[in-house]
């Protein structure tokens, strides 16, 4: 459900229905149907400018789609393969975004993430790694398991199961990452303050070598079955 306050209207999708509708804001009255189709499981809607995107949980193995917000019927398919668990939707622009706060300016201080609490306060916080004691500043995990999801290589904690933000940010690169079998660490590369990681890809036949914070890359081994 979307309330567009500025053209007097509230969208919603309806997945017992399979439609997409809207109604006046104030009256309730004037009640359009923008999509209605069959064999899709839509869960959210975002309205901007002309256009209205959806979450279709049918289409295409789960996926963001697009039509005119008068009449959704010729509709671009935007993002394809995200799986039976997507659900909300939302937009964000800044001309649509209006007032300020604390964290507006030079990122409210903070390294990575400022979250503002109101009241003119904020809160630093860190995507990946630490927060350090200075309560701006984010430090590198010392230590982390790192896995491949074969075209991914992505991390976990090793002892904080509850802990769902992963050491370092996950890296895909579709022009180097084919089928990743088997990965190495060189634990005393300090350069960068990075460590190197050596990976092997069986789609290409060879070992790789990148940074923990995914540069400097190079093959360092070709034609290897």
């Amino acid at each position: 459900m979307v309330n567009m306050r500025k053209e007097n209207k509230l969208y919603w999708c309806d997945a017992r229905t399979d439609k997409i509708e809207r109604i006046d804001l104030e009256t309730g009255g004037n009640r359009e149907v923008v999509l209605s189709g069959s064999n899709v499981d839509m869960f959210s809607v975002a309205v901007f400018g002309a256009y209205i995107y959806w979450s279709d949980r049918a289409h295409a193995n789960g996926s963001i789609r697009r039509g005119h917000k008068n009449d959704a019927t010729e509709t671009i398919t935007m993002r394809t393969g995200l799986g039976v668990n997507l659900k909300e939707v939302k937009i964000f622009n800044r001309v649509r975004e209006k007032g300020t706060n604390v964290c507006a300016k030079d990122n409210g201080g903070c390294q990575q993430l400022c979250l503002y609490r109101g009241n003119s306060r904020r809160t630093c916080t860190c995507a990946h790694g630490y927060l350090a004691e200075d309560g701006v500043t984010c430090l590198r995990h010392e230590g982390y398991l790192l896995y491949s999801g074969r075209t991914i290589l992505k991390s976990i904690h090793l002892s904080d199961e509850t802990n769902l933000n992963s050491p370092i940010r996950p890296y895909e690169n579709p022009h180097y990452f084919k089928n990743v079998i088997a990965l190495a660490f060189d634990y005393n590369q300090r350069r960068k303050g990075t460590n190197r990681i050596f990976y092997s890809d069986a789609h290409f036949g060879n070992i790789q070598l990148i940074t923990d914070n995914w540069e400097d890359r190079q093959v360092i081994v070709e034609n290897r079955a």
